[in-house]
């Protein structure tokens, strides 16, 4: 199973914090939000009209500097919880809630690199008894599409977007993205397929998806793959029900949807296979249903 987040207790030595306290008197971006849950404080900093990487965010234990974080890119920020404030699960995530559902207050800061179709992760704390980053999800180019959801007990799952297909053979606005469920598993959040697989999909439905991909392909060309513009709603339909739990449907639908003027079908069923040998849930999707 691909581990997305690895679990690590946060231990500073004193010279580390030594060397944090040292630099305490350096230029930084102006506050921008604090929040207080117990005997610790979170605050990030940033400039709006900065196009530099001197965003950051500190967590501090009474008033003493345990965490920081400093942005990697320019035009970085982050920010205390969700993205945006009125994200609709926002509220879920405010400081000190139990979010993986072990019984210990946590923290979620987002981390937003800037740019054009990027990129977007959370950085997840346990704040009890100690300090201990549970992790970092990378959502990658979504800055909305990261979700806290309530599927199952205990505590909240998260839902990311697999984007491995993202500008293959397509531009990225086009570039289908399944969903992914995680969910607290062993000190982390990991893939979650048994909240992935879903129940058999609605043949009416499928059928109304081939037919879409026949009326995007038959005015093409003769030709053959890599060639033809073969339109992304073929691959989108696959990766959804592959992601669902029914791999062996989706390419029941490359059978019945391919155009008959467009040679190169099973080179484009290699070339899409090892497109998703490339995501970090390969190995979890591809044991999914049948």
């Amino acid at each position: 199973m691909a581990v997305l987040l690895i679990a690590a207790a946060i231990a500073f030595p004193r010279p580390a914090l030594a060397r944090t306290a040292a630099s305490a008197g350096e230029h930084r971006p102006p506050l921008q939000k604090s929040a207080s849950f117990g005997a610790y404080q979170a605050n990030t900093y940033f400039d709006p009209g900065s196009n530099t990487n001197d965003a950051r965010f500190e967590i501090l234990k009474q008033g003493r500097p345990i965490y920081r974080l400093r942005a990697r890119d320019n035009g970085a920020r982050f920010v205390i919880g969700k993205l945006y404030d009125d994200d609709p699960d926002a509220r879920l995530v405010t400081m000190g809630a139990d979010i993986t559902g072990d019984g210990q207050p946590d923290l979620v800061v987002s981390e937003w690199s800037g740019g054009a179709n990027c990129c977007l992760t959370l950085h997840i704390f346990e704040i009890g008894r100690r300090l201990r980053k549970i992790g970092a999800i990378d959502a990658a180019y979504g800055d909305t599409g990261p979700h806290f959801v309530k599927l199952k007990d205990p505590g909240l799952q998260v839902q990311v977007y697999d984007w491995t297909f993202a500008n293959w053979h397509s531009d990225f606005a086009s570039s289908p993205a399944p969903r992914v469920i995680l969910s607290y598993q062993r000190g982390a959040y990991r893939i979650a397929p048994d909240l992935m697989s879903t129940a058999a999909p609605d043949m009416k439905d499928v059928a109304a998806k081939i037919g879409q991909i026949r009326d995007a392909t038959k005015s093409l060309r003769a030709g053959s793959w890599p060639g033809a513009d073969i339109p992304p709603l073929l691959w989108g339909t696959m990766l959804d029900l592959i992601y669902s739990g029914h791999r062996l449907l989706a390419w029941q639908v490359v059978d019945m949807a391919w155009p008959k003027q467009i040679g190169g079908k099973e080179t484009f069923v290699d070339d899409f296979i090892a497109q998703m040998k490339k995501s970090p849930y390969w190995k979890t999707v591809a044991a999914l249903g049948s």
